[in-house]
């Protein structure tokens, strides 16, 4: 008799089980039904702004050199410490001393990289009387405030790498090395161009493509990487009437920078959502949330997406994109396309509201997703409820390229409807 009645239980603690989750399982065929506690509602689509911010690299570890998907580099500039990182330092300028003989010198850079085909790296000195050329904003879309650096520049040297000079070594790194010494000649254009920093106090280098025939991507490892660009000398030194030091000194990169023209923005790219961090480019788009600031404060948003086909892009087909979805914390007034950098005459002739430089996001709402099968789709029922409880104070969103992705890609998106799905309490 005990074991009946204790079956008995076990079957009643099961049923109610059985109905309790019932109780919270979302049945998606209840959408039709009216007096389902799940809804549906289309958001309207009300504006949306493509603007441009400064150009960002998915990586400050490289610096990169060759013209792919109609983006141009120009050069790359690399400020070397004044002092060696020797004891006691010894400084540029005092390897011009009477008492110093500088045997040869060698400026080197690490790589991940292989060529499939050759180019000319050439190694130029900055020859300016400022101390330093470098700026936070330094940038090709400010070039202008700037030197010329074409015009203000000494070749030094340059070499030709082929194919065939890469072999990585043990850690997956090749070295470029471009050597100075009397019997090539260019050792003495080293010394008077770059070693005399009183004259020309930049002590920054341009590499280049001197050919511009490179059509693919190479990189070498910047200041941000622990092999990062460095040149070492070779001298003797006079300490006394009988001796003489023969030894060698290490100088570091402190600064270096990229400086490359972007794919273009064209008139078609007005049309869409576009992206490219490489010319800076983003999009902002305007929700009528309306509909939502109606509902109680008790309602659940569930399943809520932004759902984006890819209307035309440069990506090859191993490429991948992710597209970074965030809540912005400034409200847009402008909603013409504006750029410290294009131009800043708004259409009403009013420039006063066209100097934007850019929007800042809020951290409370940032998300990313991958473009898969031409298409990405972007949960955003995180932002719904946070703007219904009054966590965002703004019905926009801003996308731009994730840091991951290649400066050089661009892709146009289209918005489809935005379809969102609630519970009602």
């Amino acid at each position: 008799m005990t074991r009946f009645f204790s079956s008995i239980n076990l079957l009643l603690i099961s049923t109610f089980f059985i109905f309790s989750c019932s109780e919270e399982t979302i049945i998606y065929d209840e959408i039709e039904n009216k007096e389902s506690t799940i809804q549906t509602v289309t958001l309207p689509q009300t504006n949306n702004k493509l603007f441009q911010s400064f150009p960002q690299f998915n990586s400050k570890d490289k610096l990169y050199f060759g013209s792919i998907k109609e983006s141009e580099n120009l050069y790359s500039l690399v400020q070397m410490t004044l002092y060696s990182g020797n004891i006691p330092p010894v400084s540029l300028v005092d390897l011009l001393a009477d008492s110093i003989q500088v045997d040869s010198a060698m400026v080197f850079f690490q790589t991940e990289d292989s060529l499939s085909t050759a180019f000319g790296l050439g190694l130029s000195s900055i020859i300016t009387s400022e101390d330093s050329v470098f700026s936070d904003s330094l940038n090709f879309y400010t070039q202008s405030d700037f030197v010329n650096f074409n015009s203000n520049s000494f070749l030094l040297n340059e070499t030709n790498l082929t194919p065939e000079d890469f072999s990585p070594d043990s850690t997956g790194l090749d070295t470029v090395k471009i050597m100075f010494t009397d019997e090539n000649g260019t050792l003495d254009n080293l010394k008077e161009y770059f070693f005399d920093t009183d004259t020309y106090p930049a002590r920054t280098f341009m590499l280049k493509d001197t050919e511009s025939i490179l059509e693919e991507l190479f990189s070498i490892e910047s200041i941000e990487s622990s092999n990062g660009p460095k040149m070492r000398v070779w001298f003797k030194a006079v300490v006394d009437e009988q001796t003489t030091l023969d030894t060698f000194i290490t100088f570091f990169a402190q600064k270096d920078i990229n400086v490359f023209i972007p794919p273009e923005i064209s008139d078609d790219d007005f049309n869409f959502i576009s992206l490219n961090s490489g010319s800076g480019l983003r999009s902002i788009i305007e929700f009528d949330l309306g509909y939502i600031d109606s509902l109680s404060r008790n309602e659940l948003f569930k399943n809520s997406n932004l759902v984006f086909d890819v209307a035309n892009s440069n990506l090859n087909e191993d490429d991948e994109f992710y597209v970074i979805v965030s809540a912005i914390q400034d409200s847009v007034q402008n909603w013409s396309f504006t750029s410290p950098f294009i131009g800043n005459e708004s259409d009403e002739g009013d420039t006063s509201s066209d100097v934007e430089v850019d929007y800042t996001i809020d951290a409370n709402f940032i998300i990313s997703r991958k473009i898969e099968d031409n298409q990405v789709r972007i949960p955003i029922q995180a932002f719904l409820q946070g703007y219904k409880n009054g966590l965002f104070q703004h019905n926009e969103l801003m996308l731009y390229s994730a840091p991951v992705n290649s400066p050089f890609d661009k892709v146009n998106l289209n918005l489809n409807a935005i379809e969102v799905m609630y519970v009602e309490p």
